[in-house]
C-alpha cells in the first residue's frame, strides 16, 4: 500500500512537472510580439536590408525575455540574410550560433535543420571534407526518423562529394541508394537528378552503355514533367557520351541543342561534373599546351605596354582611394541624420509633444498631420498615405502647397515626388528611408541636404 502511494505520488509529479513544461514551451512558442517581428522577417525575406534589420530586432527582443526558441530563429535568419549577400563565411557564424541554440534546448529537428544550411554552405566554399562530415549526420538522422526524401537528398549529396574525389565506387553506392530513396519517395525531379548523376558518373568509367541509358531516362522524365533547367545539363552529358564513343554528328546535334535550350547565364564550363569528365580535362590540357607554346612570342609584347599598364594601374589606384573617400563621408553623413532622427524620436515619445495640425482637403475630407505616413505626387493629384488607413486619400493638389500646409518641423520632402513624416522614419541609408511599416521610399541627394539642415535646427 505504501509503495502504491509512493508511485503515484512520483506519477503525480511528473504529469505536473510536464504539463508546466509544455505551458511554458507554448508560452514561448506563442510570444505575440516574437511572432509579429517573426512574420516581418519572412514579409522582407527577399530584402537583405529589412531581413537584417529585423532579424537583429527578434535577437535583441528573444535575449532580453530568455527566448531561446526565437533567438535560434534570429540566428537562422541573419545567416540567411549574409548567404544571399554572398557572406557565406559570416552566414555559417550565425548558422553555428543557431545550432549552438538547438543543442541547448535539446531540439533535434532544429539542430539536423540548420546543419542543412551548414553543409550547403560549406559545399559553396569547396569545403567537401567539412560538407560531407555533416551530410553524414543529416543521413544518420533522416534516416533514422525514417524520413526518406530529406535522408536521400543527404547521400545524393555525399554521392556528389565522392565524385568530386574521384572516388567512383562510393560515389556510385551512395547515388544508387539516393535514386532507390526518390523513387519510394516518388519524387520525379529528384529521380531525375539523379539518373543525370549516374549517367555522369558511368561516363567517368568509360561505361557508355551504361551512360547512355541513365541520360535518355533523366531527359526523358525531364520532357514529360516540363524540367525545363534540366534539359541543357542532360544535352551535354549526351554529346559528350556520343563525342567518346566517337559519334560526331549526334554529339553535335546534342551540343546545338544544349546551347538552345541553357540559360544566357549557363556555362557548362564552369559545371563541376562536367570538368571531372577525362575527355573535356584532355581539350583543356591541349589548349595550355598551345597558349604555353605561344608565351614566347607576346614576351616582347607585354615588356613594351608594361609602362602603359602601370600608368593606368596608378590612374586606377588613386580612382579607387577618392571613391572609397566620397564612400565614407557618405555613410558618415547617414549616420550623423540615423542619430539625429533616433534622438528627435526618442525626445518626442518621452515628452508626447507631437506637431499636429488637421489638415482640410479640397475633397472636404479631414486629417490629422500626425497620422501621415508621407505624400506622394502622383500628376496633378496627391496621396496622402496615413497609418490609420489601408488606402491613401487622393486630394487635386501640387507638392509646393501641400508642403506650406503641413507641419514644417515634422514633414521634410526628401524627392520630387515624396514628402515624409520625420517622426516614422526607422532606417536611413545613403539612396532610401524605411518607414516603421517597412516600405522603403526613395532619397534624392538634392533633398538630403534638406533633411540634415531640419536634423540640425531640431
Amino acid at each position: 500500500m505504501k509503495n502504491k502511494t509512493v508511485t503515484n505520488s512520483i506519477l503525480g509529479f511528473l504529469i505536473l512537472f510536464f504539463n508546466i513544461s509544455g505551458y511554458a514551451q507554448s508560452e514561448i512558442h506563442n510570444n505575440q510580439e516574437a511572432i509579429r517581428l517573426n512574420n516581418l522577417l519572412r514579409k522582407h525575406s527577399k530584402n537583405t536590408d529589412s531581413l537584417t534589420f529585423y532579424a537583429n530586432e527578434l535577437l535583441r527582443y528573444s535575449k532580453e525575455n530568455n527566448l531561446e526558441y526565437w533567438t535560434y530563429n534570429a540566428y537562422v535568419a541573419l545567416g540567411n540574410s549574409e548567404r544571399i549577400s554572398g557572406n557565406i563565411i559570416e552566414s555559417n557564424n550565425s548558422y553555428h550560433h543557431a545550432l549552438g541554440i538547438a543543442e541547448a534546448i535539446s531540439d533535434k529537428k532544429s539542430q539536423y535543420k540548420v546543419m542543412n544550411n551548414i553543409a550547403m554552405n560549406h559545399k559553396r566554399l569547396n569545403r567537401n571534407d567539412s560538407a560531407y562530415y555533416y551530410f553524414k549526420k543529416l543521413d544518420k538522422y533522416h534516416s533514422k526518423q525514417l524520413e526518406v526524401l530529406p535522408a536521400s537528398i543527404a547521400k545524393m549529396n555525399i554521392g556528389l562529394t565522392f565524385f568530386q574525389y574521384q572516388e567512383l565506387d562510393s560515389a556510385n553506392y551512395y547515388l544508387k541508394n539516393s535514386y532507390n530513396g526518390f523513387i519510394e519517395a516518388k519524387n520525379k525531379r529528384f529521380i531525375a537528378q539523379n539518373l543525370n548523376l549516374l549517367g555522369e558518373l558511368q561516363l567517368q568509367k568509360e561505361a557508355y552503355s551504361k551512360a547512355l541509358e541513365y541520360a535518355n531516362s533523366s531527359l526523358n522524365l525531364a520532357n514529360e514533367n516540363n524540367f525545363k533547367f534540366l534539359l541543357p545539363t542532360n544535352y551535354s552529358l549526351l554529346s559528350r557520351i556520343y563525342t567518346s564513343m566517337g559519334n560526331e554528328e549526334k554529339a553535335d546535334e546534342y551540343s546545338n541543342l544544349a546551347k538552345e535550350s541553357r540559360p544566357k547565364n549557363m556555362e557548362f564550363s564552369n559545371s563541376k561534373i562536367a570538368n571531372l569528365n577525362d575527355a573535356i580535362r584532355e581539350d583543356k590540357a591541349k589548349a595550355y599546351e598551345s597558349v604555353l607554346n605561344d608565351s614566347e612570342d607576346s614576351k616582347m609584347f607585354y615588356k613594351a605596354n608594361f609602362f602603359i599598364i602601370l600608368i593606368v594601374v596608378l590612374l586606377l589606384g588613386i580612382v579607387i582611394y577618392f571613391l572609397l573617400k566620397r564612400n565614407r563621408i557618405i555613410k558618415n553623413e547617414v549616420k550623423v541624420i540615423q542619430q539625429n532622427i533616433e534622438i528627435i524620436r526618442e525626445s518626442k515619445v518621452g515628452n508626447k509633444v507631437v506637431d499636429e495640425k488637421v489638415i482640410q482637403l479640397k475633397s472636404k475630407a479631414s486629417i490629422n498631420s500626425s497620422n501621415i505616413l508621407y505624400v506622394k505626387s502622383d500628376g496633378h493629384y496627391v496621396e496622402y498615405h496615413l497609418d490609420t488607413k489601408k488606402n491613401p486619400e487622393v486630394d487635386r493638389n501640387t507638392m509646393i502647397e501641400v508642403e506650406k500646409l503641413l507641419p514644417s518641423k515634422s514633414f521634410v520632402r526628401i524627392h520630387k515626388s515624396y514628402i515624409v513624416n520625420i517622426n516614422k522614419i526607422k532606417i536611413i541609408n545613403s539612396t532610401k528611408i524605411m518607414l516603421d511599416t517597412g516600405e522603403w521610399i526613395n532619397l534624392s541627394r538634392v533633398y538630403k541636404e534638406r533633411l540634415k539642415n531640419i536634423l540640425h535646427k531640431e
